[in-house]
């Protein structure tokens, strides 16, 4: 009687292991979707394309005034291409004054732009990392910022001169965006950070000497 029962709970079993069988692969690909969807602040998960001109009006004013052209992806114009080289300047100063303003706490926006030579002066995370670490200095930060003025001034010249339009109330906006980022790369870059070697005042966090042996006399040893 024992092995009858025995084998109809064996043959239940399988019965349910078969029945559940097709939801097991379902239930793997819905986790599998939940862990990847984990949104964790670090350089890896920051956004393929990220959209930190949202943060400026000025930038969307000046995107607004340049939108981008309709052309064959294959074969753009001049005018397209300046178009986009524009939208990429005004990610990328967007993006330093985001990632510079939160430390880099929340991912870093710069980590997926592309190097570009004819407004980069270096890879921006490079600059981001030396600056967040206090390796720049004044210079640094005005050599940068002039080659992204003088080319997106280029740019804009060209742009309103294919459309016959005045570019002054486009060249306002991109000096307000040079500003903001200008003005948050020297509050942040330059600042003078706490040296635990030489305190160079009595608030740094620098090494103190007890009064307990502050007046010690140095060790001699003496021989009998």
């Amino acid at each position: 009687m024992l092995i009858y029962i025995i084998a109809i709970v064996a043959l239940v079993t399988m019965g349910i292991a078969f029945k559940m069988y097709p939801i097991f692969p379902m239930m793997e690909k819905t986790t599998k979707k939940y862990n990847f969807l984990e949104n964790y602040s670090s350089p890896s998960v920051a956004p393929n394309t990220p959209t930190c001109v949202r943060r400026s009006a000025d930038a969307q004013a000046l995107l607004a005034m340049f939108p981008q052209c309709n052309d064959d992806f294959n074969s753009p114009s001049e005018d397209a291409m300046n178009r986009i080289e524009l939208k990429h300047i005004l990610n990328k100063l967007t993006c330093i004054d985001a990632d510079v303003a939160n430390s880099g706490i929340s991912g870093y926006n710069t980590l997926n732009l592309k190097y570009n030579t004819s407004h980069d002066t270096e890879p921006i995370t490079n600059f981001i990392g030396r600056c967040l670490n206090g390796g720049t200095r004044t210079r640094d930060i005005d050599l940068i910022m002039a080659k992204y003025e003088t080319r997106g001034n280029d740019l804009i010249a060209k742009i309103s001169s294919f459309k016959h339009t005045d570019p002054t109330k486009a060249y306002e906006h991109f000096r307000a965006v040079i500003k903001t980022t200008y003005k948050s790369l020297i509050t942040n870059c330059t600042i003078t950070r706490a040296s635990l070697d030489i305190p160079p005042g009595v608030r740094d966090p620098g090494y103190t000497v007890p009064f307990s042996i502050e007046t010690l006399a140095p060790f001699a040893r003496t021989m009998d």
